[in-house]
């Protein structure tokens, strides 16, 4: 790798940790926010920050731990991609997955310190999700959105080339 790639595949990767660690930040300061201030009203009462009441017997220590482990592992797979040389993990896959990336670790900072996630943002009749929920959701849907563009276009090249090639033989044997 040339020493301008490395330069920026450097910046790249500061670019992406100030990111992840502003997502974070602003995850678990909302989440403090609202246990610490309670319910607020947001657009004359279609959005409520308020925090949601999950079952604790849901969440016992077994089921903790095991999902706690889970997640660890998942966001050392997306680090992973993420610090990967592969030609087809580009820039913005890089972006997408590290949104994916910084909402889990924020989640499981929940786990870890609160023995929950702190959901608190509620909208109509959906379930009650954070910040964190959002990067994930964005994250994980746009990089299906592209792996499937891709694809996509990668079936589409295969179909195109036996067509391509049959021409060619037929215009070889029309010339003959």
């Amino acid at each position: 790798m040339r020493k301008e790639e490395k330069k920026k595949l450097k910046k790249l990767y500061f670019m992406l940790a100030i990111m992840i660690f502003l997502i974070i930040f602003i995850d678990q300061l909302s989440k403090v926010l609202v246990i610490h201030y309670g319910e607020t009203t947001l657009l004359s009462g279609k959005i409520i920050l308020r925090q949601a009441d999950i079952a604790s017997s849901a969440y016992d220590e077994t089921s903790r731990g095991v999902t706690i482990l889970t997640n660890l592992f998942i966001v050392g797979i997306i680090l992973g991609i993420i610090k990967s040389d592969n030609q087809f993990i580009t820039k913005k896959i890089k972006i997408l997955l590290s949104l994916a990336f910084a909402g889990g670790v924020s989640n499981i900072i929940d786990r870890l310190c609160r023995g929950n996630v702190v959901e608190f943002i509620n909208i109509g009749n959906f379930p009650a999700f954070n910040i964190a929920d959002i990067c994930i959701l964005i994250g994980w849907i746009s990089f299906v959105a592209i792996f499937a563009s891709f694809s996509a276009k990668e079936l589409f090249k295969k179909k195109s080339k036996p067509e391509e090639k049959r021409k060619t033989e037929n215009r070889d044997n029309v010339n003959s």
